[in-house]
């Protein structure tokens, strides 16, 4: 079973870097405020504003702060100051050893989902599906992360449109949906047995979340699972000339026809405004309803 980090306490320090796209001194400068703020030290290392075309340094570069952050006793969380691209980079240079050996809170979203199910899969640890560092003063719901990462939060309500009622138990894996895919078919996707998964995305084309959710489907990852939340798919894209002729709806519903699973779409999460953090590699109960879900942590 995956075990968590220590949990975040007041006067804890936050290490910060970029896992993925490089990001100004100064909305570093201005997130770190905030954070010290609310009786937080937080350590930016150098490389958290290194740049090379749009990503934040080499994959060396990253991997080399990632391991001095880990390696760093006096740090508890890791947060990547944006998100981005080039994430996939670090992934085959990591020591998942030194890892496993120093557990602490690694939290981010969108490009990092490729960090975040990786290490679960690979080291045991329940890693955050949460903000960006440089997100945190503008945060909406920074109240129930700080919440989720202290300990304190063990239930998620998660209005939405029901396409299957139910109740299943599982371990919480997922992310961004076209991120999360391109896991399929290399040693850092999680275990789908029995998973709960959740996916979100933001500004594709329509006919790529059908092929993205086609993927998930013929390769035998969704037949696996024993629940499905969707969150929010923002800016959704389709050919003005030539459209698809398919809703998010529709593409959803026919790659979960015949799975028998409750199925939750248009959940409060995702690129929006909305962003609860939620605990990959936790063990799950979801409920879903005639109208809304609950998340509960087992």
């Amino acid at each position: 079973m995956p075990y968590n980090p220590p949990a975040l306490k007041p006067g804890d320090t936050i290490g910060v870097m970029s896992m993925s796209s490089w990001l100004d001194e100064a909305d570093i400068t201005k997130a770190k405020a905030f954070m010290e703020e609310r009786g937080y030290n937080v350590m930016v290392h150098p490389q958290a504003t290194a740049r090379l075309g749009q990503s934040a340094g080499s994959a060396q570069e990253k991997v080399d702060a990632f391991h001095e952050l880990i390696a760093n006793p006096d740090v508890k969380m890791i947060m990547s100051a944006r998100g981005g691209n080039r994430a996939i980079t670090m992934l085959d240079k990591i020591d998942f050893d030194l890892v496993k050996n120093n557990p602490k809170i690694l939290i981010g979203y969108s490009d990092l989902t490729l960090i975040l199910n990786a290490v679960h899969k690979i080291c045991g640890i329940t890693t955050c599906h949460g903000p960006l560092f440089r997100e945190l003063p503008a945060h909406k719901n920074f109240d129930d992360m700080i919440a989720m990462l202290s300990g304190k939060k063990t239930l998620f309500d998660l209005p939405g449109r029901t396409l299957g009622k139910g109740e299943a138990q599982g371990v919480l894996v997922g992310g961004n949906l076209s991120v999360f895919q391109t896991l399929i078919g290399t040693p850092y996707l999680p275990d789908m047995k029995g998973a709960i998964l959740f996916l979100e995305d933001v500004s594709d084309e329509i006919s790529r979340y059908d092929r993205m959710f086609g993927h998930l489907r013929v390769s035998g990852a969704l037949n696996q699972i024993s629940g499905l939340i969707v969150g929010q798919f923002t800016n959704v894209k389709d050919n003005d000339k030539n459209p698809f002729g398919f809703t998010l709806e529709d593409v959803i519903r026919e790659h979960t026809d015949g799975l028998d699973i409750p199925v939750l779409m248009d959940a409060p999460f995702g690129h929006g405004a909305d962003l609860p953090t939620f605990p990959i590699g936790a063990p799950v109960t979801l409920k879903v309803g005639e109208t809304s879900a609950t998340l509960t942590l087992s």
